[in-house]
């Protein structure tokens, strides 16, 4: 038992000494930064429903607040990621900190619903940071490190799942303005860290040379170009079906936990907060080593079909204490997607077109989080509560089935820069 926990303690260590080998500071901050930044979008996630709910009880305005952030970001995710690739990473995250905290500056503010809608489309317009911070992260790792460097990733998101709805939480029971206010401040010192001690990832010589042509500024255009990649439009399907479902799922849970067992803040923030801490172990303890004796496409297929279990199984839960063993089976789930699917993506392009990837993927996680939350939305206002859930097992359902039928190819990324 004592060999056992040393072999997992010596493998998290492994993880970290892997992916930040190259510039141990830099890649410590970008973590931290994508850190604050996952702690200042999910704080928001307890009381977002009892802001909008102050100007309106439709459970289609509270999804609006998900479609506007999503509706700007898919827009503008795709040219951010082109000029990354071209002007590097640095001065592109610079601009998103900036974007994010005035977004959430104007939350706090409020004072009336399209005040709240407009500020999620600053921050939408702006909401690259993230998939910033993963090109970032690619640009500083070898192919064979990937799995681990998206492993990073989704342990900034498993541990900011757990601090955000905490805070969020605990401060929306003081004030149900004061998560915003204090996001737009991790967003700044975000900005500040950056701006002092953050060194710029992409060399010259990898980045893109070619001018930008106002065709680059169509996103269509940019997704369509990834699609004809060889083995690339397979995977950038399968990841947004699993982002269409996710979507629908999310985006009205809140309401429906309230709805049915009249839950409160702080019962809220305690499910997301034992959300991140389930992704937070499978991707510190068992991604490697799934992958490893699975593959990509097998522990992406299995985890697919887990979620359509815990999405059924949601539906069918009247004990209120039951809602947090079925989150925690899906946001295991959850941890062994994200690097799994983000690296099958990643390895199919090169060093030149990572920034670009990580738009189109942004942008098109975007277009499910337009169109999934204002059909779950509608579902849920018309139909019944529970429908949501079940257009969410179906997305992934199809997912799964979609990534068995696929066929893995070689990688491009080792052979793509000189």
């Amino acid at each position: 038992m004592q060999t056992q926990s040393s072999h997992q303690g010596t493998h998290q260590v492994s993880i970290f000494r892997q992916v930040l080998r190259r510039d141990k500071i830099a890649l410590s901050l970008i973590f931290l930064i994508m850190l604050m930044d996952v702690v200042g979008m999910t704080i928001l996630f307890p009381i977002s429903a009892y802001v909008v709910q102050q100007y309106s009880h439709e459970a289609l305005m509270v999804t609006l607040l998900s479609v506007s952030y999503a509706a700007a970001q898919f827009f503008a995710a795709p040219v951010l990621g082109k000029i990354s690739d071209r002007v590097g990473r640095r001065p592109v995250l610079l601009v998103c900190l900036a974007g994010a905290g005035a977004g959430y500056l104007m939350f706090g503010l409020g004072g009336a619903l399209w005040v709240l809608l407009l500020s999620r489309v600053i921050a939408g317009i702006t909401g690259g940071s993230i998939s910033t911070a993963s090109a970032y992260i690619v640009d500083s790792s070898k192919p064979e490190e990937l799995a681990n460097a998206f492993t990073l990733v989704g342990m900034a998101w498993g541990i900011g799942l757990v601090l955000g709805p905490a805070l969020g939480g605990a401060l929306g029971q003081f004030n149900l303005r004061a998560p915003a206010f204090f996001s737009a401040v991790l967003a700044m010192v975000n900005m500040v860290l950056a701006i002092f001690y953050l060194p710029e990832s992409l060399p010259k010589e990898r980045r893109e040379t070619r001018s930008m042509r106002l065709s680059d500024f169509n996103t269509f255009q940019s997704i369509g170009a990834m699609g004809r990649l060889p083995g690339l439009a397979v995977v950038l399907a399968v990841t947004c079906l699993f982002n269409f479902a996710f979507n629908a799922m999310n985006s009205t849970e809140t309401l429906f936990i309230i709805r049915r067992f009249a839950a409160e803040p702080w019962q809220i923030g305690l499910m997301t907060m034992l959300a991140g801490i389930a992704i937070a172990v499978v991707q510190a303890l068992f991604v490697d080593r799934l992958v490893a004796r699975l593959g990509e496409a097998g522990v992406a297929f299995i985890c697919l079909l887990l979620q359509m279990a815990g999405a059924l199984l949601m539906v069918y839960n009247y004990v209120f204490v039951m809602i947090y063993p079925i989150v925690v089976l899906r946001s295991a789930a959850s941890g062994f997607i994200f690097p799994t699917l983000g690296t099958l993506s990643a390895k199919r392009v090169s060093y030149r077109e990572q920034g670009l990837l990580m738009g189109v993927t942004t942008s098109l996680n975007s277009l499910m989080g337009i169109i999934s939350p204002v059909l779950a939305g509608l579902l849920y206002d018309h139909w019944s509560p529970g429908a949501p859930y079940w257009l969410a097992a179906v997305f992934f359902v199809a997912g799964a089935f979609l990534l068995r039928l696929s066929r893995p190819l070689a990688p491009r990324l080792d052979k793509a820069v000189s």
